[in-house]
């Protein structure tokens, strides 16, 4: 069967899943401005799968993360092979944010699930990616909690480096690496989508070895020749092996490499040279992925 790519038109979800967005919207108010939102959900192995969704703009903080997590609590998306991370039980009682600080207080389903490491990584994800919030804390019932059962990550210090499907489990290699997020596609329900693993690389490591670590991870036919950072531009010279008969390289490999790369701290942007020319076939801002388009 042949494989439908996920690369998405992004009206998309509004029709399908739209009454979730809309819940709490005066129907009489008419909506003039959308932005994407990237949402987890998950595949039926359990793995995270970051989604992209257009939803109302302009909406107060406690409204917008209200709306995500219903959205997250959604079953709609099976038909692509994704599943919610949330229970539907799950109530986010308040919502407080300070000094960059955004505290949330669900209620106590949080401790029935099972799965606890992927439900913190995807609220983290996505509660943190906001332009105020630097760091999340995670309340029950208005209270602290230190950690979820079958978890051991502190719900009281969270940031956006935690990351999604991250296997790392070796504590004292966590104090000694850097997270970065690398992307592999995966066939889901006959979907192809970008997912993450949460990779971490040893600090001491020189910029070079760095990206190679990364770049091997994505593809084992990338041989990287140079790397080097510049205004937050990272530069990579990579062998001329990939270059198709356009002299350029593959989309959906520099999709990968680009979103892979731009995980690690200090880079914004990515460029790739071969024989001493640009091979890139897009800007970075116009890479868009994981959409569902109907």
């Amino acid at each position: 069967m042949k494989k439908k790519i996920i690369i998405v038109s992004v009206s998309i979800i509004c029709l399908a899943i739209g009454s979730f967005i809309y819940l709490q919207m005066d129907d009489s108010k008419q909506v003039s401005e959308t932005y994407l939102q990237t949402l987890i959900y998950q595949d039926a192995n359990h793995d995270l799968v970051p989604v992209s969704l257009n939803v109302h703009n302009q909406m107060e903080l406690e409204t917008d993360i209200r709306n995500k997590i219903d959205l997250m609590q959604s079953s709609q998306l099976q038909a692509y092979g994704l599943y919610p991370v949330i229970d539907s039980q799950l109530e986010v009682q308040s919502v407080e944010l300070q000094d960059h600080m955004l505290t949330v207080s669900f209620n106590d389903c949080l401790y029935s699930n099972q799965d606890a490491l992927n439900i913190i990584e995807a609220l983290t994800y996505v509660l943190t990616d906001y332009d105020d919030v630097n760091q999340l804390k995670i309340q029950i019932d208005g209270k602290d909690v230190t950690y979820l059962p079958n978890s051991t990550v502190p719900l009281n210090h969270l940031t956006h480096n935690l990351g999604l499907n991250n296997f790392e489990e070796a504590s004292t290699f966590l104090h000694q690496s850097v997270p970065v997020m690398v992307y592999q596609e995966k066939t889901i329900a006959d979907y192809l989508y970008y997912v993450p693993t949460t990779l971490r690389i040893s600090e001491s490591d020189s910029l070079e070895e760095q990206v190679q670590t990364i770049l091997s991870h994505i593809n084992s036919k990338i041989h990287l020749l140079n790397a080097s950072l510049d205004n937050q531009v990272l530069t990579l010279e990579l062998d001329s092996n990939l270059l198709l008969d356009n002299e350029r390289i593959d989309k959906t490999l520099e999709e990968l490499i680009i979103l892979s790369l731009t995980s690690l701290d200090n880079v914004k942007d990515v460029d790739i040279l071969i024989n001493g020319e640009s091979v890139r076939n897009q800007e970075t801002s116009q890479i868009h992925y994981n959409y569902i388009k109907i």
